[in-house]
């Protein structure tokens, strides 16, 4: 009896500390995200009369409230959701290569998206709806031909992923080369992945999308925790491993359908910041996946504020895709060579 009651008291204290934890680790990133949105604000080419700044109908609010902001909230909306989709998915093939971009999930989303621009639909609600139909598409294609003999295999995910992402581009080119030429300027400059000044709209819409996602996930964390030991240990603790897996592919790929509609494909943000997160608060999902989605928020709107600061000599500023790809590369080519021990593929 006594054994049981130091066990009880030992949960109960974990418990608490993961509670505490937790909301240090909240509170640490929120203001990182604030200060990042407050940087985002401040910094630009054109200078601010700040006292005109908050008057609606001034050229200085705009410049403010709907190009810097805008663009800043934009950035943490995708970049949270694009971080909670990596450790999503790579909790589920149980592979720390995985993410939205490399499993071939967020190409499915941009060829929806750019099956809709060429059809001339390409705006609003209708581009939103192709990215999430190509999102689940390809899930559903890479998920099938993950299950052997009624088991996902992570490797063959992989796998599968990569030939998937290899053909969709190649789908994309071969639209892009047969649609109108209006149409195919603006597929291809959507398709390079960049933050602009959104439709206010669009983005409320977008974010509630993210924050239930988030917010799912969240409340999947104990499953995701139990995914980690395997099918067989994650079966004996009671949990139902099919159905947890297929209502978090489901949810990974509503987040990734999200950020691809709002901002087109953005490599890496979803290897980048789980990694790096995970070394510093752990493994536990229950902390993990609102850290993620926080730390992505504040990576990708810190990465598009560098970059608009950066290229001002130039007079030009390029995607901030191209910024997460020189950063997510050698991370990525790092990563592979610490895990060269281990089985990834």
């Amino acid at each position: 009896m006594g054994g049981w009651f130091v066990l009880a008291c030992a949960a109960m204290l974990a418990a608490r500390a993961s509670r505490k934890r937790l909301t240090l680790v909240v509170a640490l990133l929120s203001s990182g995200v604030l200060a990042a949105l407050l940087l985002a604000t401040t910094l630009g080419v054109e200078k601010v009369d700040w006292r005109r700044a908050w008057r609606p109908g001034t050229l200085d609010h705009a410049i403010v409230m709907r190009v810097r902001l805008g663009r800043a909230l934009l950035g943490a909306v995708v970049g949270g959701a694009l971080a909670a989709a990596g450790v999503t998915f790579q909790t589920l093939v149980r592979n720390p290569l995985a993410d939205p971009y490399v499993l071939g999930v967020s190409s499915g989303a941009s060829v929806g998206a750019a099956l809709t621009i060429v059809a001339g639909a390409g705006q609003g609600a209708p581009l939103a709806l192709g990215a999430f139909g190509g999102a689940l598409g390809a899930l559903a294609l890479i998920y099938r031909l993950g299950v052997v003999r009624g088991r996902l295999v992570p490797h063959v995910v992989l796998l599968a992923g990569v030939v998937f992402n290899a053909s969709s581009w190649a789908v994309i080119v071969t639209l892009a080369s047969l649609s109108r030429p209006g149409t195919t300027a603006e597929m291809l400059i959507w398709l390079m992945g960049s933050l602009s000044a959104p439709d206010w709209l669009r983005l409320g819409m977008a974010s509630l999308v993210v924050a239930g996602g988030v917010a799912a996930l969240m409340a999947m964390a104990p499953r995701m925790n139990a995914l980690v030991l395997g099918d067989e240990g994650a079966h004996s603790l009671g949990v139902d491993v099919r159905w947890t897996r297929k209502v978090l592919l489901l949810t990974a790929s509503v987040l990734t359908a999200a950020a691809v509609a709002m901002a087109g494909p953005i490599g890496f943000v979803g290897i980048i910041v789980p990694h790096v997160l995970r070394l510093i608060v752990g493994p536990d999902h229950r902390i993990l996946v609102p850290a993620s989605a926080l730390g992505g928020a504040l990576f990708l709107s810190t990465c598009d504020t560098l970059t608009r600061m950066a290229f001002l000599p130039l007079g030009n500023e390029p995607p901030v895709s191209v910024v997460t790809a020189l950063l997510g590369g050698p991370f990525f080519l790092v990563l592979l060579w610490q895990k060269r021990g281990e089985r990834l593929f």
